[in-house]
């Protein structure tokens, strides 16, 4: 078997003298900013949708919720009308 060789990692070049900008350098980063720009753009239209979708689906659910409601409300209702009515009577032996 053949030793596994160390793996480090390799050390940043470090120079006194700051990186002159250059015109492609320029270009590069403002390429770089345009591409973020439109990813982001179209991310937050994507959260625009979905958030308009679940406010759709909140609005049915809602509407749901309500008619659930009038229809518990109403079988209460039909229920109390529909029980017979007692008449107590006490019996002595």
């Amino acid at each position: 078997m053949q030793p596994t060789p160390n793996h480090r990692k390799i050390p940043a070049k470090i120079s006194s003298m700051p990186p002159q900008r250059s015109q492609a350098r320029v270009y590069l980063n403002a390429y770089k900013m345009m591409v973020e720009k439109e990813r982001l753009e179209q991310e937050l239209q994507k959260l625009e949708a979905r958030r308009h979708q679940i406010q759709q689906r909140l609005a049915i659910l809602n509407s749901q919720i309500i008619a659930e409601e009038d229809t518990h409300q109403q079988a209460n209702i039909d229920f109390e009308d529909n029980r017979p009515k007692f008449n107590t009577l006490t019996l002595e032996y």
